[in-house]
């Protein structure tokens, strides 16, 4: 049998700086998928079957697939971006996390990152750590936040009710992203292959949509990213 792992000393703090770039450039992709939403309803303006396509120039609708494209590279480069802080800040987290305690965390503080990055294990391995993560994070931060209270005299002091462990925020942010990335691949393959006027309306629909969902993850990993920080700092002194 394995000896069981010492608890450390004292648990490492961390400063809001890490977190506060991943809120800043999580906030960069929101930003890049309002301007590729204001592209598609451009688009779509031009597409409208009974509307106006036939009245619009060639020239009109190279400019609106020209400025889709831009959009396309706006975010890119912010998801590009975004995911370099996000892992940073998500190792560092863990190492918070392992250190806090080591006896309930068993993978190794390099999954943080290699997790990200192994096919099919990326689905769901990120998911399980942030788990951990949380659970290790939520009773020690309500711990650290109860207020002390004596018992009364000649009264049995009561024991401490466990934390109870709200595990949406996690469960929410991982449904969102990973329905936002399989919904993105989709959309933006129908529209490279749509060539039919109604093909492309739909298609431009369809990368809305996944516009929506991807702002929407990026609003719901800022939340997860807050509030795991919080509640970890709760504890640290």
């Amino acid at each position: 049998m394995k000896p069981r792992p010492l608890l450390p000393a004292r648990t490492p703090q961390t400063s809001w700086f890490l977190p506060a770039a991943v809120v800043v450039a999580l906030t960069a992709v929101i930003l890049a998928d309002l301007f590729s939403l204001y592209a598609g309803t451009q688009a779509h303006s031009l597409l409208d079957w009974e509307g106006g396509f036939a009245y619009a120039s060639m020239d009109d609708w190279a400019a609106a697939d020209a400025r889709y494209q831009r959009a396309w590279t706006f975010q890119s480069q912010a998801t590009i971006v975004c995911g370099i802080v996000f892992i940073a800040w998500f190792h560092q987290m863990y190492r918070n996390a392992v250190a806090l305690a080591p006896d309930r965390l068993r993978m190794g503080t390099g999954w943080a990152i290699g997790a990200w990055f192994l096919p099919l294990i990326n689905l769901w391995r990120p998911f399980r750590i942030a788990l951990d993560m949380w659970g290790v994070c939520v009773p020690a931060a309500a711990a650290a936040a109860a207020p002390d209270q004596d018992p009364a005299p000649g009264q049995p002091a009561k024991p401490a009710k466990p934390a109870k462990a709200a595990f949406w925020p996690v469960g929410l942010w991982w449904g969102l992203f990973v329905t936002s990335g399989v919904l993105n691949q989709y959309t933006v393959w129908a529209y490279d292959r749509a060539e039919a006027i109604p093909d492309l309306r739909n298609a431009v629909v369809q990368l809305m949509a996944g516009d929506v969902l991807d702002l929407t993850a990026a609003a719901a990993a800022i939340h997860f990213t807050v509030r795991l920080t919080a509640m970890y700092r709760r504890h640290t002194p």
